[in-house]
């Protein structure tokens, strides 16, 4: 399954640079072994933050705002290079 065949759960804003850009949270594939509550992936010109479980909890909100921080410094090598 790839990145943007996952379930969409919502939208994220990032700035990168001076642009706003609308990162997708999808729902992340079943994985073996332990993994992360949430992460940024990119695939090819795809990219998204995959989390384990839709949740709302403190802990989620505390792995999707690092895995938003990835995403930052990831688009800004591969849009501002």
């Amino acid at each position: 399954m790839t990145i943007v065949q996952a379930e969409l759960l919502g939208f994220v804003e990032l700035k990168v640079g001076s642009m706003e850009i609308k990162v997708p949270v999808r729902k992340a594939p079943a994985e073996a072994g332990d993994p992360p509550l949430a992460k940024f992936a990119m695939e090819g010109k795809n990219y998204a933050i995959l989390v384990k479980e839709k949740d709302e909890s403190a802990t989620m909100q505390a792995a999707v705002e690092e895995a938003c921080e990835d995403a930052v410094r990831q688009l800004s090598r591969k849009l501002l290079n």
